[in-house]
């Protein structure tokens, strides 16, 4: 199913002309009648203003890869090296010589069969065969800071060669000729059903700025010939549906990397079966704010979000291994279901936010990964980040699956290894792994602030422990390092003998928050009598915590310090705490 969903996307923006493709062009080459520069390169562009601009999107003839990396090259439009070689390493010159060769008989032929365009393709080839006038214009491409690998097109007297109808007619021609020469192999194509013709090979995608195949199979390798079948005829493919899905996932990779959605070398692609004016997708990276809550009160209401009708639903993650594609995940839904999910999403993902002290949603899926990852020089260290973490929370909230334990593991540490205990974000990534996790129970608190009625011993502890926290900051006031800030791993992982310790600072403790803010020690008192009574009836202070728990402990900490900001007293006494230095100083 998953390539006939990229022949209908190709036949839907009518992408699979074997003849022609789209491809981006930096650089136009502008030539008088004789042959010589009528000016510097002119840098093309889909937006100028842009920050980064990317190349114009231009129609090229369309040639295999595979044949064009064979010494040979594109008809009228491609790289610098391979049409002028303009080169930086020396040692490449000679190859790519033999590339331009090609690039300049095929003008050359061209110029003969084609009466209209004849001496504008004579200029060319003349300058291009031209020594002294290709050192100048590689002299211009050097200040433009031109790059080998940039595509260029060229124009001659005014007229841009790749808008010619006389050439594209004798480029349609030319290769009818060379598809009627080739060997036929018949079968039954695996993506459409229909008997005819197949690829002998199959074309390259560019993957990440590689070449690579999704068809591919080792060359005279006696293994894949033991049906008297050879090279991409084991896996046939019709010539148009393999053009049709080649060219749908090079403008899908290629839509995925403008939007930025590429990480750990895994390309993630969406698409739908029919044109919609907004892709759910979109909200996981962009998090807009009114857009979720309009999704969410959707749902809730029981209407369609934003006139979304009954469409299917695609989603794609790709990567490379040497010269092949891998397929890392595939999901075929609808529309409807990817909303309803994404509506889950980001109801799972909500929690309170103790700076607006309203509860928070709209938490991007990069940002979420972000918080999963240490920062390198100021910005996340995704290189630290686990090969598939992206894609597995892709696909849980386009789905509404389960997220696997590392994303909790990788949450629960840098939640212990970091300072900051108060990061919404990765506590609302917390707080969706155990909302979705196969092992919740009933009692298991999970609400988006402050549960004052759990029964979660992990829940309770945490709480606890933000308790004495606070405690000490009253007390103390702001010292070097905070009680969580030395202990809170043990007392995440092993309460029962790290409460310990810290239980015989508490008459200190109380007795120094009263002394510098009358009444607080009294009522911290309470609150820990509370909740120690509270966990003492469900079987006292755990001896360990698994990793679950640890989360469940995460969550009560961070809502139990959510909700001391909520209470002006308690807000006003923090702040004057830590504005005051401790005596014993």
């Amino acid at each position: 199913m998953m390539l006939q969903a990229l022949i209908a996307y190709a036949e839907r923006e009518k992408l699979g002309d074997a003849d022609f493709e789209s491809v981006g062009v930096r650089w136009l080459i502008s030539l008088n009648r004789n042959g010589q520069l009528a000016g510097d390169p002119i840098p093309l562009a889909e937006n100028p203003n842009d920050k980064k601009p990317r190349p114009k999107r231009l129609v090229r003839p369309k040639s295999d890869p595979d044949f064009v990396s064979h010494g040979r090259s594109y008809f009228l439009c491609d790289s610098l090296e391979r049409s002028t070689v303009f080169v930086e390493d020396d040692a490449k010159r000679e190859k790519r010589r033999v590339n331009q060769a090609y690039f300049v008989s095929l003008i050359e032929e061209a110029a003969k069969d084609c009466k209209v365009e004849s001496e504008r393709l004579q200029a060319l080839a003349g300058f291009l065969r031209d020594e002294a006038r290709l050192a100048d214009l590689y002299t211009r491409l050097t200040a433009a800071k031109a790059k080998t690998s940039d595509n260029v097109a060229f124009s001659v007297d005014g007229k841009d060669l790749l808008a010619s109808p006389e050439l594209k007619t004798w480029w349609k021609q030319k290769n009818q000729r060379q598809r009627e020469e080739q060997e036929k192999i018949e079968s039954v194509c695996l993506a459409t059903g229909q008997f005819g013709p197949v690829c002998r090979t199959a074309g390259f995608i560019k993957l990440l700025g590689e070449d690579t195949k999704l068809i591919s199979f080792n060359k005279e390798c006696p293994a894949f010939e033991s049906f008297g079948l050879s090279q991409a005829a084991n896996a046939p493919v019709s010539i148009t549906a393999e053009e049709n899905f080649r060219s749908a996932l090079n403008v899908l990779i290629d839509k995925s990397r403008s939007q930025g959605l590429v990480f750990n070398e895994t390309v993630h692609l969406h698409w739908t079966r029919n044109p919609e004016v907004r892709d759910p997708f979109d909200l996981l990276t962009t998090a807009d704010p009114e857009a979720i809550s309009a999704l969410l009160k959707s749902v809730q209401e029981g209407r369609n979000y934003v006139g979304l009708e009954a469409n299917a639903y695609y989603a794609m993650s790709l990567s490379g291994n040497g010269a092949r594609i891998v397929v890392r995940d595939w999901l075929e839904s609808s529309v409807r279901e990817v909303e309803a999910s994404i509506a889950r999403w980001f109801r799972d993902l909500t929690i309170i936010d103790p700076e607006h002290l309203l509860p928070k949603s709209d938490f991007s899926l990069w940002g979420l990964l972000a918080t999963l990852v240490p920062r390198k020089s100021g910005k996340p260290d995704f290189e630290k980040l686990a090969p598939q973490a992206a894609t597995e929370l892709l696909y849980s909230a386009l789905n509404g699956g389960a997220l696997p334990q590392p994303i909790l593991f990788a949450a629960i540490r840098r939640h212990q290894l970091e300072d900051n205990k108060i990061n919404p974000a990765r506590l609302a990534l917390i707080k969706a792994c155990l909302v979705r996790s196969p092992n919740r129970k009933e009692t298991d608190t999970m609400k988006e602030k402050l549960d004052p009625e759990s029964k979660d011993r992990a829940y309770l502890c945490g709480q606890l422990f933000a308790v004495i926290g606070r405690l000490q900051l009253l007390a103390l006031g702001k010292v070097g390092a905070s009680i969580a800030e030395r202990t809170y791993g043990g007392v995440a992982t092993r309460p029962a003998t790290t409460f310990g310790p810290l239980f015989t600072k508490l008459p200190a403790y109380l007795k120094k928050a009263n002394t510098r803010f009358p009444g607080s020690g009294t009522n911290k008192q309470k609150e820990l009598e509370s909740l120690s009574v509270r966990v003492e009836a469900l079987g006292g202070i755990p001896r360990t915590l698994g990793l679950e728990q640890q989360g469940r402990f995460a969550l009560g900490y961070y809502c139990q310090l959510a909700q001391y900001r909520t209470d002006r007293a308690e807000a006003d006494a923090a702040k004057k705490a830590e504005e005051l230095a401790d005596e014993s100083n």
